[in-house]
């Protein structure tokens, strides 16, 4: 029996801007102009840059959309080399499938999305859990979230470790999906107010040829300069100044549409931007989340096609699992947190290592041995993002709205970082970019009016 228990989500173990069609961006002005003066220079083609570029250019402004690595998409990719099939290494759900603008793009596009399962199963010491088991991991995940988000609510900004109630025996377990699987960090290093206000996730919507590839096909009626990583944008008292290490290119306007991390760790430096958005960029830090993905032949749990998989943990050292990805054979180990950091810090075969060690231990040394090829992400070794996504740490939950604000009248902020209550998602950064592509006309006071408001 699969017990009704659904995927995780953002504040439960219960829950696990008009977006613009594709057609009618080919007409729009400057699809083309990615050098010289434009109105609007946006820094990063992920899905908030992306956002951003469609509506500037669908409001008639001229654009340069800069792209540092080689590809579109952020911190969603698909790769269908590795096993043979799409897989996302990345991003891999679309959140809340039906106020999701990124859905409705989707399906407008004919795109192949379906549900993801609705349901997860729990496995205590190698077997399905007992009902009473499932009431009980469920209870404990609720006093935990309630406890968290009952401090943020009262502005009492703590590290969320800080006002965990006791859990035994369930403890570790509700905070791997309180901290690492939510926050992409431990509980010690999570602000409760960040925390208390995300929304919840709801198990989503997968889409087939990768979620990674559907991010960059919005790409597709844009220009986008590849290979051109900024290093620096200085704020004048009438233009902005974007230095590449292909040239230099001048707007009237700026949105940073990359991750937090880029500035805190000087690669990418901004010139004249005062202390509230410097304490924002050096206190809302990514944190560590990464796919170890493997061949599992035959199905040995015995698992339903793409069906979320919990286990009653008894260490910090615990995973999630997304099994028979797409009907296949393919398996996703999801780690967070202080041990995904350690595991991309270590040796190549690290992921492998403990991927093996972790089955064995939570179903059996026979079923681990079945398992063939592994590959392991790294993603807070991945130069253009440098982490998984955003928490803010503790003390600065209030930090966030800061990259919700234009800076001197000529700078906006996009990314999941850059919204209050969707950090972490898609979603969020798509609603970012548009937000800021609406302030950036507005502070120009052209286009079409109708898309500034």
């Amino acid at each position: 029996m699969t017990n009704p228990l659904t995927p995780v989500s953002r504040r439960a173990f219960l829950a696990g801007a008009a977006s613009l069609p594709l057609a009618g961006l080919g007409a729009t002005r400057a699809l083309g102009q990615s050098t010289g003066n434009v109105d609007v220079v946006i820094v990063g083609a992920g899905a908030a840059g992306i956002a951003a570029a469609r509506r500037v250019a669908a409001a008639g402004l001229s654009y340069a959309l800069l792209e540092a690595s080689r590809r579109t998409g952020g911190r969603a990719l698909t790769d269908a080399a590795l096993f043979g099939r799409p897989v996302d290494l990345g991003a891999f759900r679309l959140y809340d499938p039906a106020t999701n603008p990124l859905v409705a793009l989707g399906t407008e596009a004919r795109a192949p999305l379906y549900a993801a399962p609705d349901a997860a199963r729990l496995f205590v010491n190698g077997r399905e859990a007992r009902e009473s088991d499932y009431e009980d991991y469920v209870a404990a995940l609720r006093r935990g979230e309630r406890a968290i988000g009952a401090a943020g609510d009262a502005g009492r900004d703590l590290p969320a470790a800080r006002v965990m109630p006791d859990l035994a025996p369930w403890g570790q377990s509700a905070a791997f999906i309180l901290g690492p699987a939510t926050c992409a960090k431990d509980l010690d290093q999570v602000s409760t107010v960040d925390f208390s206000r995300a929304e919840p996730r709801d198990p989503g919507a997968f889409v087939r040829t990768g979620v990674g590839t559907f991010i960059s096909s919005l790409a597709a009626p844009l220009t986008v300069r590849t290979d051109t990583a900024a290093t620096s944008l200085e704020l004048g008292p009438r233009l902005v100044q974007v230095v590449t290490r292909k040239g230099t290119v001048t707007g009237r306007f700026a949105i940073l549409a990359v991750p937090p991390s880029m500035m805190a760790s000087g690669k990418l430096r901004v010139g004249n931007l005062p202390a509230r958005y410097r304490a924002a960029i050096e206190r809302i830090t990514l944190g560590a989340y990464d796919h170890i993905i493997f061949e599992w032949p035959g199905n040995p749990l015995r698992l339903q096609e793409d069906e979320s998989v919990q286990v009653k943990a008894d260490s910090s050292r615990t995973f999630s699992l997304v099994a028979r990805l797409g009907g296949s054979d393919l398996h996703l180990m999801e780690v967070g947190g202080k041990l995904a950091a350690d595991l991309a810090d270590g040796p190549p075969n690290s992921g492998a290592a403990f991927l093996k060690e972790a089955l064995g231990r939570s179903f059996g040394s026979s079923l681990a041995a079945r398992v063939g090829k592994v590959h392991q992400t790294r993603w807070t070794k991945e130069p253009y993002a440098l982490g998984a996504w955003s928490c803010a740490l503790p003390g600065a939950g209030n930090l966030r709205r800061a990259f919700t604000e234009v800076v001197s009248g000529r700078l906006a902020f996009a990314g999941e970082h850059a919204h209050e209550t969707l950090w972490g998602t898609l979603n969020g950064a798509w609603a970012s970019g548009e937000r800021a592509a609406a302030q950036a006309i507005r502070a120009l006071g052209g286009g079409n009016a109708a898309l500034a408001q």
